[in-house]
């Protein structure tokens, strides 16, 4: 239970029965959602569905309703929320001041939809949402709303979703409504979604990686480098161990970031990924042996067919075999790593210069003769480059 994560997606469909768009709901287990922070619920759901199980696999071009609480929409992740996925469902229990009005008309202007979240459709509704009315598109009314209230809505731009439709009579009920779209268990009720989870060490690998991958300071990096002291101490011992040769011996992060460099640091993380054991006890010794090869290969091919794109090389061969070792989707680990777009087609399209190599060396492990003669006579690379190239890499390719 603990290894995985969880959303629970149910489809809204319109008149026609036909899915309109869906709503998220957070879930900390297969069966329940114990929520004790509605914005982190808020954040954890969005979270999980961009970096986790994937927008288009999860949504597969629909929208979600999502709740948002006054807390989630005031903070500044909201901006970075793709709006053309998003509708965030406002979840307003008590006044509404003029903060949020100014937020919510700012999100507005750039291209953010909001809904009223499901709730008894009344006069008190609309007049704690009267400043507001005219940035929502949608109201989720429930099924209890007595019909006549809905006058309330007749002179606002403003679509209906008729919530907890449970069986005929209440589909009945809801057309009566002149509801345009319909939300409830008896049209399906909420399926769990489920993504393995990423070890909290690997987690916070891959967050170092993309700081180190991003342009920041030098002081952003100490910073997230002291959030995980074992991965911080780990880069100590490595250091000082002897490989690398400076007048002084290293003693903090900030020095180690400043001297070794960015590069030669996001390439350590990523290899420490490798090497590191499963809970199991079991190592990942041949897996680790398997991708320094690919790698070594990769940037010493990328060398002889164009120096420029060697620091990319060793990331395209890190990453291509990254899917076997922590058994999650590839999309989902360029997801999390937020690697260059040439990195990104070179692995899962095997596109452009980088994806012709990361091609040319599978076909030297499966000793693929048909590939590997077109890209030599491609690249005029020599029979005796090659050799010598196979043989310098970890061992013999047959063996890894």
């Amino acid at each position: 239970m603990g290894n995985n994560i969880y959303i629970a997606k149910q489809p809204i469909l319109n008149k026609d029965a036909e899915v309109f768009a869906y709503e998220l709901l957070y879930r900390d287990t297969e069966s329940s959602s114990n929520i004790k922070n509605r914005k982190e619920a808020t954040v954890s759901v969005l979270s999980s569905t961009i970096n986790r199980f994937g927008i288009k696999k999860l949504l597969g071009g629909y929208k979600a309703f999502v709740k948002a609480d006054k807390e989630f929409i005031l903070h500044k992740v909201v901006t970075t929320i793709p709006k053309e996925n998003f509708i965030f469902s406002l979840q307003c229990d008590d006044e509404i001041n003029p903060e949020i009005i100014k937020r919510i008309e700012q999100l507005y202007k750039d291209g953010y939809t909001f809904a009223i979240n499901d709730a008894i459709l009344d006069e008190k509704l609309i007049d704690l949402y009267k400043d507001l009315l005219q940035y929502i598109r949608f109201i989720k009314t429930d099924i209890n709303t007595p019909i006549e209230n809905l006058d309330l809505l007749k002179d606002l731009d403003i679509e209906l979703i008729v919530t907890k439709v449970e069986d005929k009579e209440k589909e009945q009920i809801a057309l009566k409504m002149g509801a345009k779209y319909l939300q409830g268990y008896f049209f399906c009720k909420p399926e769990i979604q489920t993504e393995k989870k990423l070890e909290t060490e690997v987690e916070n690998v891959m967050r170092l990686c993309n700081k180190l991958m991003q342009d920041c300071s030098i002081d952003e990096l100490v910073q997230e480098f002291e959030k995980s002291p074992i991965i911080s101490i780990q880069l100590l011992k490595f250091i000082n161990s002897g490989l690398f040769h400076f007048r002084q011996k290293l003693s903090s992060i900030k020095q180690v970031v400043t001297l070794v460099g960015k590069t030669k640091l996001t390439q350590w993380l990523m290899l420490m990924i490798y090497s590191a054991p499963r809970e199991d006890g079991i190592s990942n010794l041949l897996l680790f042996e398997r991708v320094r090869a690919r790698t070594y290969l990769i940037q010493e091919i990328a060398k002889l067919v164009d120096k420029k794109i060697v620091a990319n090389a060793y990331f395209v061969g890190v990453i291509s075999l990254m899917d076997l070792l922590l058994h999650v989707r590839q999309r989902t680990l360029l997801q999390e790593l937020h690697v260059d777009k040439e990195i990104k087609e070179a692995i899962l399209k095997q596109e452009g210069t980088l994806g012709e190599i990361l091609s040319f060396v599978i076909a030297l492990e499966e000793f693929d003769t048909q590939s590997i003669e077109k890209f030599i006579q491609k690249y005029e690379i020599s029979q005796e480059s090659l050799e010598y190239l196979t043989l310098n890499a970890s061992g013999d390719l047959r063996d890894i």
